[in-house]
């Protein structure tokens, strides 16, 4: 059948279907004509049908509104839009309907009352009632396009407010992108320390958990780098937990800072400034710093030629006790302190010191009486390297970091202190890291800026 047929086909149909009971009715062989004379049983009869067709007409939009609701490109805006509305119908469909009732049934009984027979009360109340709902329909007709505005308003706010939350709760990529940068660079040193120092740091050093720490960091980079399915959440847990006060980086500093003088801002400032004076030394000068940080035999080639001179070798001397007692008497000879320096930075030094000068107990105190001289000998070279500008850059470095990271640039932080031996192995561990760290071209100052000992 065509499409255009359809609706006055159904229009018929629907007035057969009100026309079948009165044909019944003649075929049953009743007589309604005098019934329908009757003027209240014409009313009634009215009445009837004006329901009879307003529910049909209720029916058919409550209809058209489900199959709104089955048709699956209706979007759950649209689905929670209809929700508040009454009976999922557009807005004012039932009060105009309910108008059209008391219209169409009660203005035919106003009009008619006399016919009707109806009394002068009856009519005034039939009168105040079109009256009421009409006032009442058009009055809120009146003030329905501010309450619609206001609506829609308030409907546009709430739907951007619920983008920006969405857009809040999605991942940002670039953001996601920096924390995996930066849980890598933790978990590079994270590993550095647990595989290549921990062997060597004594017990109790490292959180036991650091081996759990990296895992899970290492699982949460993977998710980050291979499928790009990592959340913000499990890298910043990842991150939190290597960049905490119970990650291995935050251990061993605090198990190194008491090797180091006390820094105003906290017992963690000297540390975090070995590492940035370390970082920005040139080569040489970072094989100097480096020994006197480990205390261990030194070598001779850590003298660069000319750099000594007698006058400073003289005031070395002084510094070293079994020198000084020996040789002091000894400087005014010719020749004997530059003989002597050349002595102390032979390979075979403290074999030379006791063959050839006297005075000394055994070759223990040789040897003992040597190491004081070059310490001091080192304390020179390394003053002269860590300049006043090298500190402020190592100082102006850690600006970014926890205050309880932060140091002013003192010379005095950076020369190790008597301690207990957990101390003094930490202090070598964090030595051996930042050398590790030069090799790799890793700066230390934003990995330092990122933790929270």
């Amino acid at each position: 059948m065509p499409p255009f047929l359809a609706t006055p086909l159904t229009l018929l149909l629907g007035a057969l279907a009100l026309l079948l009971p009165l044909l019944l009715a003649r075929a049953a062989g009743l007589r309604l004509e005098g019934a329908l004379a009757a003027p209240a049983n014409l009313v009634a009869l009215l009445v009837f049908a004006v329901g009879i067709g307003f529910a049909a007409f209720l029916w058919w939009l409550a209809s058209r509104s489900f199959a709104l609701l089955r048709d699956p490109a209706t979007t759950p805006t649209q689905i929670a839009a209809l929700r508040d509305l009454p009976m999922g119908l557009p807005e004012g469909t039932v009060r105009a309907l309910l108008a059209l009732i008391v219209g169409i049934i009660g203005l035919p009984l106003l009009l008619f009352s006399q016919a009707l027979a109806l009394n002068d009360a009856v009519a005034g109340y039939v009168n105040g009632i079109i009256a009421g709902v009409f006032g009442y329909y058009f009055g809120a007709r009146s003030t329905t396009p501010d309450a619609q505005t206001t609506r829609r308003l308030t409907e546009a706010l709430a739907t951007e407010q619920r983008q920006n939350l969405a857009l809040r709760e999605a991942p940002d990529p670039a953001r996601v992108e920096g924390m995996a940068a930066q849980l890598e660079r933790q978990l590079g040193v994270a590993r550095t320390i647990l595989t290549q120092l921990g062997p060597a740091l004594p017990a109790g050093i490292l959180p036991p958990q650091a081996a759990t720490m990296i895992e899970a960091a290492e699982r949460a980079l993977g998710a980050a780098r291979t499928t790009g399915n990592a959340t913000e959440a499990g890298l910043q847990a990842a991150l939190g937990a290597l960049t905490g006060a119970g990650g291995p980086f935050a251990a061993l500093l605090r198990a190194a800072a008491p090797a180091l003088p006390l820094a105003a801002g906290g017992p963690l400032g000297a540390a975090a400034l070995v590492l940035g004076v370390g970082w920005n030394l040139g080569a040489g000068a970072w094989r100097r710093f480096r020994a006197r940080l480990l205390e261990a035999p030194l070598d001779p080639a850590l003298f660069e030629p000319g750099a000594i001179t007698p006058a400073s070798a003289e005031l070395r001397l002084a510094q070293a006790p079994i020198f000084a007692r020996l040789f002091t008497r000894r400087l005014e000879e010719p020749g004997f302190l530059a003989t002597l320096l050349d002595h102390c930075l032979r390979p075979d030094a403290a074999a030379l010191l006791w063959a050839r000068y006297p005075g000394f107990a055994n070759p223990e105190e040789a040897a003992q009486g040597l190491a004081e001289f070059r310490a001091a000998l080192l304390d020179e070279a390394v003053a002269r390297d860590v300049t006043p500008e090298a500190l402020a850059r190592a100082a102006s470095g850690l600006s970014a970091a926890t205050p309880a990271l932060r140091a002013a640039p003192d010379a005095t932080l950076l020369t190790p202190v008597a301690a207990p031996p957990e101390a003094r192995a930490a202090l070598e561990g964090l030595t051996l890291l930042l050398a590790q760290l030069r090799e790799t071209d890793t700066d230390p100052l934003p990995l330092l800026a990122e933790i929270t000992p």
